[in-house]
């Protein structure tokens, strides 16, 4: 999901860091700009599925080109990765982006589901 057209920068957008090594993680919690996976060049596109799939962040209806993310997990996934307790006001911005997303087609709330894009990485971050 792209939420606004930029470079591809560390922070500048919420992420989940996929590496050969350890569980997806969710990176930069607080920015609802951009959301993406981030893979490295090494890993082909069913691994990246199925470490996403193992970690309960993807759905089975979900294939390496067009993974749908549930949006329960992935929303519990961020809220962890933050440095403290969600505010009210980082509530209302996970919401908004799913607001957003659902207006370009991305977010299905019926399914709960927001679809993600892999972007490859020569180095895992």
């Amino acid at each position: 999901m792209r939420l606004e057209a930029s470079a591809h920068n560390p922070g500048d957008k919420m992420y989940i860091a996929v590496t050969p090594t350890g569980p997806p993680s969710v990176q930069e919690p607080e920015d609802f700009r951009r959301l993406s996976i981030v893979a490295s060049t090494g890993q082909s596109p069913s691994a990246v599925l199925d470490a996403l799939l193992s970690a309960n962040l993807a759905v089975v209806e979900s294939t390496p080109e067009t993974i749908k993310l549930d949006v329960s997990a992935f929303r519990d996934a961020a809220r962890a990765a933050l440095s403290a307790t969600p505010t009210p006001e980082w509530e209302t911005s996970f919401a908004a982006m799913l607001d957003y997303a659902q207006h370009k087609g991305w977010y299905e709330p019926d399914t709960g589901t927001v679809a993600a894009h892999i972007e490859w990485t020569d180095a895992a971050r």
